[in-house]
């Protein structure tokens, strides 16, 4: 064991190593352009600044090829993945992601979540089994837009929605409609029924 007598100095504010202190005052905006800076440009990017833009409208209608799925709304873009791959072999274009969310995840387990994963096709196009085509009718909808990573936009786009509908007296009505591209989610919910 150690004597602690000898470790005293160590302590006392009288000696030359307590007085041999690396001045933070200048060590601050290196650590700012270092470390700090490029986590906020990286959460910047991300849209986790960004506002969620809301607004009443009428949609466009949608054509699109899809498939059914059934299970955590987490896994979506893997099985969205495999849709495009395969719509690509048989030579047709997607336009773009599109999503129908038929269930509230607030309300129904995780793994029995269902969804309609699909993506945007032009008119003339019409896909092989197992993938479903089906159009989507302009309606009137609330649609709130937000810019960025999906990982931040999701919870934000449904934050507005929601509080949007608690303010107003309204309920969530379902399928909701998500779009996703270049960095920008679009999710639309009907202000009427659904057919």
């Amino acid at each position: 064991m150690p004597d602690a007598g000898a470790l005293w100095y160590l302590l006392a504010p009288e000696t030359a190593i307590a007085n041999t202190r690396i001045p933070l005052k200048k060590q601050w905006p290196y650590f700012i352009l270092v470390f700090a800076a490029p986590i906020l440009a990286v959460m910047w990017w991300w849209g986790l600044f960004t506002t969620p833009g809301l607004q009443l409208t009428s949609s466009q209608p949608y054509r699109y090829a899809y498939v059914d799925y059934t299970g955590p709304y987490s896994q979506v873009g893997d099985q969205q993945h495999a849709l495009e791959f395969q719509l690509q072999q048989q030579g047709i274009a997607p336009l773009g992601k599109i999503t129908l969310i038929l269930d509230d995840p607030r309300t129904t387990p995780q793994k029995a979540g269902r969804a309609r994963i699909g993506y945007l096709i032009a008119a003339g196009d019409t896909p092989k089994s197992p993938i479903l085509v089906d159009d989507l009718p302009a309606r009137q909808v609330i649609q709130v837009t937000i810019k960025g990573h999906p990982l931040i936009t999701y919870g934000k786009a449904y934050g507005t929605l929601l509080a949007y509908l608690e303010q107003h007296g309204m309920t969530l009505r379902l399928p909701t409609v998500e779009r996703y591209d270049h960095s920008i989610l679009t999710v639309e919910m009907p202000l009427e029924n659904a057919p």
